[in-house]
């Protein structure tokens, strides 16, 4: 590996995930019998639950999981949760921030049970502090830890800057999702920073309340017509769903795409490139997370992934006219 390419990933990375190259327990499980792991999904089986399941096959195969789906309704992660008491699993998995918070609750308005006696593991939350599951990573101060999935933005600008510069940055988000409102915030003090013009649009919702893709093709056009070159799209459930649309639209105006997860990168519509943890990676780390606290670890931070993988699609990139750059050959995976 060459220094450059070593220095980027270092860039792009927070903690380590060593632990997992070790393949073994911490000490024995505090569980009576084989554990018994409830899991809640938002919006469907990910590489993340599949990462998760197979780490216990590899260690302990007589683990039993309760798996919840809540269709990214609300109101049935209420029902999971007194289900959750009911049964009292010996441990709560749940992806996502809507999840984790709904039934842990938050540092400073605490979940009774979930999150207290039952343990909890999270993953694919994007921001912890923001969302207060945790007031601090390092000692989260529950019965509960997890996996965040997003690269640290600034390592994010950085790999868009590396691929030929950046002038402005338009973002399209779910104004319901508390992750994208933190990274609008977030982009906006970039850009002020940096002087990179930053522009964001939120979905359209409905009489219920719900986002809808009403509008987009002419929210995306005026965006790109205030300045952008770049659209970053977020870790947004909602973005997630019309991430081939949103993307179709994008690279017919001539903007370059930036996924700021796995699940962007792989849907249809021409994505350009993204900086991202591999989903099953971060299920197998969740998963050593919560085998720690079934072997009684009190304390287990909240960490991610030591690498994340830069991946551009050279589809795109052709579609659009604009190949990445030679330099880029050295720390990048190439897509078609």
């Amino acid at each position: 590996m060459t220094m450059r390419r070593r220095n980027f990933l270092l860039a792009s990375t927070a903690l380590a995930l060593a632990p997992l190259l070790r393949a073994q327990t911490v000490k024995p499980l505090t569980t009576a019998g084989p554990p018994r792991i409830y899991m809640v999904t938002w919006r469907g089986e990910t590489a993340v639950e599949k990462g998760f399941r197979d780490y216990w096959k590899t260690h302990r195969a007589d683990v039993e999981f309760i798996v919840r789906d809540a269709g990214q309704n609300r109101a049935r992660l209420v029902e999971f949760s007194a289900e959750i008491v009911r049964e009292k699993p010996d441990l709560v998995y749940a992806w996502g921030t809507p999840p984790a918070v709904s039934l842990a609750g938050t540092f400073d308005n605490p979940h009774a049970i979930i999150g207290k006696t039952i343990p909890l593991v999270f993953a694919a939350v994007t921001d912890p502090i923001g969302a207060k599951i945790v007031a601090s990573l390092v000692s989260p101060g529950r019965n509960l830890t997890g996996v965040t999935h997003v690269a640290p933005l600034e390592a994010q600008l950085k790999a868009m800057r590396a691929y030929g510069g950046i002038k402005g940055v338009a973002v399209m988000y779910n104004k319901l999702e508390s992750n994208s409102l933190g990274i609008v915030d977030e982009w906006r003090r970039i850009g002020s920073r940096d002087n990179i013009v930053v522009t964001a649009d939120s979905f359209t919702l409905n009489a219920e309340g719900k986002p809808t893709p009403d509008m987009l093709e002419e929210k995306l056009a005026r965006l790109k017509t205030a300045g952008a070159d770049w659209l970053y799209l977020p870790p947004d459930s909602y973005v997630s769903t019309q991430g081939d649309a949103i993307a179709r639209i994008a690279t017919d105006l001539g903007l370059k795409t930036f996924a700021s997860v796995e699940t962007l990168l792989n849907v249809k519509g021409p994505v350009l490139m993204g900086l991202v943890s591999k989903f099953y990676q971060v299920g197998q780390f969740a998963a050593y997370k919560a085998e720690q606290k079934l072997s009684g670890v009190a304390n287990v931070p909240v960490e991610t992934l030591k690498r994340f993988s830069l991946i551009v699609r050279m589809d795109t990139a052709k579609a659009l006219g604009a190949l990445p750059p030679l330099g880029l050959v050295e720390y990048a995976e190439f897509q078609t």
